[in-house]
């Protein structure tokens, strides 16, 4: 929530700070253009939801700088949504090219400046001036991980983080799990895969209550196998693309019946009743009002 905060008041600022009457042209042009580092769910989902945001709201509130708000997503990969079938990335590009979203792919971010990002693309380097950027890439597991890593150099050979085996054991040492961004392994490092894998390890541990020598035994027991529920995201313009398992197939959707089908699972993933309805609410409330730009 303080991010999500953050973010929303960093773009007010800018959209108040380009409104007055001596901000030069290449000064408001910065200030309006939002960057989005990171081609996954994350960064797709966020400049869709950037898109509308400007299109629904803003283009009300703001109609002579809503026309000069720019949208850029940054990804270091040759497209965006990799782990996606190629029919769904395909259509998220063009829904991005119908909106206004540019997308620059095979582009590598150096450094992020006050007020510019230094990337290259394709080997030429360039500066990209900006005046709000979210981060959706990757990002450094925490520094008790490298430190475990750099007690076992000659197995523990990623810079990423921990190289873990089919049971989750960190690699190179005696009883010690890990699971999730800060590990290495052969299963992507996604929500799901960290939710299974986390689900798996406390059926594990959990036996250590009734047997002693579990630790021992955990390698008699299946591997930690991943299996895929699907994979969802919001790509703006009430359209999302969706590829879902279906006995030995996957399917694949896009498009509005796609989106209802995002919403009405993300009503299903949370925790209460109570949360449900409250998401629906806001999602009823901004359909008949729009959104709101508070930050408290």
């Amino acid at each position: 929530m303080n991010d999500a905060s953050k973010i929303r008041r960093r773009l007010k600022d800018a959209i108040e700070k380009a409104s007055f009457g001596d901000v030069a042209p290449e000064e408001r042009d910065r200030l309006l253009h939002v960057v989005v580092v990171g081609g996954g769910p994350t960064g797709v989902e966020f400049a869709g939801e950037m898109h509308d945001l400007v299109t629904e709201d803003l283009a009300k509130w703001v109609p002579s700088l809503s026309r000069h708000i720019k949208i850029t997503l940054v990804e270091a990969l040759p497209n965006v949504l990799p782990s996606f079938d190629k029919r769904l990335v395909n259509y998220t590009e063009y829904m991005f090219a119908k909106n206004g979203i540019q997308l620059r792919t095979n582009t590598r971010v150096h450094s992020v400046g006050d007020r510019t990002l230094r990337v290259s693309t394709n080997g030429v380097e360039s500066d990209v001036p900006y005046g709000t950027i979210v981060w959706a890439a990757g990002i450094r597991a925490r520094q008790f991980a490298h430190t475990l890593r750099a007690k076992v150099p000659d197995v523990q050979t990623s810079a990423r983080g921990l190289i873990i085996d089919d049971y989750l054991r960190v690699q190179g040492t005696q009883d010690i799990w890990a699971l999730g961004d800060c590990t290495v392994s052969k299963n992507a490092p996604l929500a799901q895969v960290a939710s299974q894998q986390g689900k798996w390890l406390a059926r594990r541990l959990n036996a250590l209550a009734h047997d002693t020598d579990a630790f021992q035994k955990i390698q008699t027991h299946k591997p930690f196998t991943y299996a895929s529920n699907g994979s969802l995201a919001y790509i703006g313009s009430e359209r999302a693309i969706a590829e879902l398992p279906w006995f030995n197939k996957q399917i694949t959707l896009n498009g509005p019946f796609a989106s209802v089908f995002w919403k009405a699972y993300c009503l299903w993933e949370l925790s209460s009743v109570r949360s449900s309805l409250s998401v629906a609410t806001d999602w009823a409330k901004r359909a008949l009002f729009g959104r709101t730009m508070s930050v408290d």
